[in-house]
């Protein structure tokens, strides 16, 4: 069981961030030249199983994919944008493994509070 979802068309998007509400989504932005960071999965991956019991999935997308992510083609750092209710609500750029975890943490922790 694959813990990240690869995002392959505009249609996906839409179906799986724009109109899923009540989820935590964090997507990686990486350049097709070099795909996703293996560095940040771990981080990722013990979330995931962490937090099992909240409402929250991991994407990735190559920024040449979609046309709104092209802002960030030929960035040489992955990007990773965190979306709730349709709507961005952070980014983070680089590997910054902290941050991404806080965030991850307290934005999945107030949608499950909202939830209860």
């Amino acid at each position: 069981m694959s813990f990240v979802t690869e995002i392959a068309s505009e249609a996906q998007f839409k179906a799986e961030i724009l109109e899923t509400p009540g989820t935590l989504q964090v997507i990686e932005v990486f350049q097709s030249w070099c795909g996703p960071c293996k560095a940040v999965q771990s981080t990722f991956k013990r979330l995931y199983f962490d937090l099992n019991d909240r409402p929250l999935k991991f994407y990735s997308v190559s920024a040449e994919r979609l046309p709104m992510l092209r802002e960030y083609v030929g960035k040489c750092i992955p990007i990773f944008l965190f979306w709730k209710d349709g709507k961005q609500v952070e980014v983070v750029v680089g590997v910054q493994a902290p941050a991404l975890n806080r965030l991850v943490m307290e934005l999945s922790l107030i949608k499950a509070a909202e939830g209860a």
